[in-house]
């Protein structure tokens, strides 16, 4: 059997930030547990390659089945790129996962030649695809798909989420990926930087966001974190990670863990991740013992500077929580990385005037503000469906790109025309405030003091900066 897998471009105006972490996994465990099985790991994301550059590997491929996979904003490009296979390969099965496929299946594969859905995490369920499809067998025995039968939805039973990541899981095939392009593009850190995920699940329910992993984190033990720092470290000369969990910060233990590993073993590694404010006001101390472990950056998701969106939101965190957080980042030198959000149900001109009056009460910069997107699966789309903003969920699946672009309205007080001015406004006056708390020299220098020697393998330009801060990470202080 000849299997190719594909990544499609996503963000396709900004660098290739992070690798496809699932999907380069389902090829190291596939090779591990088939070596007799060819795999073309076509990286259309990493490489940027053109439409016509795309089509001319897809033609001069062997191929029997096709893994595609990715975040909803790939939707298009999926139904595309399964016509043009098909096309090529008329008896070709076509295989999708990931947020593109899960949170939409009917819709996919209405609408495009995918023939099969993984519903969940494809290291078990896309091994049991390869072999039924390899020894004939009935698809219909596999748990955890979703396909179309004589124009019939048939939805297998749920499979059950993986319970040990270290044994039935696995690193990502790195050598099949164009590491000299994702460890080189200084986009999360500096010098030779990764990002990678040791977790799954987290155990917050905010009402923007797509979790099909479950609520109960699973972790990667901190030996595998070890051995994985080394093979990076090792084999590809890393110098930071960027710890990509849905909160990395959630398990206390494991992080003073990975601190202490971190300080023996890899003393040079600089690193980020994400963080909760409930957890950062009551651990202080273990703030300061990650600023002194090379971190570099604890990114937030602040959202919101009303109260009244943060308890809508289910953000389970308060003004004063943010406060303090921005306090403590500050006192140790760490950026004020944080995300919000405008125009989420409810939003009105009296909250938006709250979060611009917290951004202008604390100096930080609305530079990462994004607009309320209902990705489907989450509990804004539900609203968005039954309150008739949305019709057509495969009409606006096509139409998802980026959170910063806009797409619909959820709220009753602004037009769409409004809600869109009344973003870049809070961003204007949030920027113009911050600048004369702290100027660009002086974030530069600030830079420079976190990542040290790191400073001389990277260029860095105020178009960089900019970047960094629209995506609220490393750049704001």
């Amino acid at each position: 059997m000849n299997l190719l897998i594909i990544n499609p471009i996503i963000r396709p105006n900004e660098k290739p930030m992070c690798i496809p972490h699932g999907l380069a996994i389902l090829a190291n465990i596939v090779r591990k547990r088939f070596p007799d099985i060819n795999i073309t790991f076509l990286d259309i994301n990493g490489y940027r390659y053109t439409e016509q550059q795309v089509k001319q590997i897809i033609r001069t491929t062997d191929f029997d089945v096709v893994f595609i996979g990715g975040l909803i904003p790939v939707y298009k490009q999926v139904i595309d790129l399964s016509e043009y296979i098909k096309q090529v390969n008329p008896n070709a099965t076509i295989v999708a996962g990931g947020s593109v496929a899960m949170s939409v299946p009917e819709e996919l594969l209405r609408h495009s030649k995918v023939d099969i859905i993984c519903m969940g995490e494809g290291e078990v369920t896309g091994l049991e695809i390869i072999k039924t499809l390899n020894n004939g067998s009935k698809i219909s025995d596999i748990d955890g798909i979703t396909y179309l039968k004589n124009n019939k939805f048939i939805k297998t039973p749920t499979r059950q989420f993986i319970k040990d990541l270290d044994t039935e899981s696995a690193l990502p095939a790195y050598d099949l990926l164009p590491m000299d392009i994702y460890t080189n593009i200084n986009v999360l850190g500096m010098g030779k930087e990764i990002d990678f995920v040791t977790a799954r699940g987290c155990p917050y329910n905010c009402s923007f966001c797509y979790q099909p992993w479950g609520h109960k984190q699973r972790l990667h033990s901190i030996e595998f974190m070890k051995r994985a720092i080394r093979h990076l470290v090792y084999e590809y000369d890393i110098d930071f990670i960027a710890f990509m969990d849905d909160e990395f910060m959630a398990n206390i233990k494991r992080l003073n863990e990975f601190l202490d590993i971190r300080n023996k073993y890899f003393p040079d590694l600089y690193w980020s991740g994400t963080g909760r404010t409930n957890i950062t006001v009551k651990h202080e101390d273990l703030i300061k013992k990650c600023r002194n472990s090379g971190c570099v950056d604890i990114s937030y998701g602040f959202e919101s500077g009303s109260p009244k969106m943060l308890k809508s939101m289910h953000k389970a965190q308060t003004i004063e929580m943010m406060e303090k957080t921005i306090q403590i980042t500050r006192k140790y030198g760490l950026p004020t990385a944080t995300s919000f959000i405008i125009g989420m149900p409810g939003e009105t001109k009296e909250t938006c005037k709250e979060t611009l009056d917290f951004a202008l009460r604390n100096n930080i910069s609305l530079a990462s503000l994004m607009f309320a997107t209902p990705y489907p699966g989450t509990e804004i789309f539900d609203f968005a469906v039954k309150t008739g903003r949305i019709t057509d969920v495969h009409k606006f699946a096509l139409s998802l790109k980026d959170a910063r672009d806009f797409v619909v309205n959820l709220t009753d007080d602004f037009t769409d025309e409004e809600l869109i001015t009344k973003r870049q406004e809070m961003i204007d006056l949030s920027n113009e405030n911050y600048y004369k708390f702290i100027t660009r020299d002086q974030i530069k220098e600030k830079i420079k003091d976190l990542f040290g020697p790191l400073m001389d393998k990277t260029n860095f330009d105020d178009k960089d900066l900019e970047n960094r801060m629209k995506y609220g990470g490393i750049g704001m202080f």
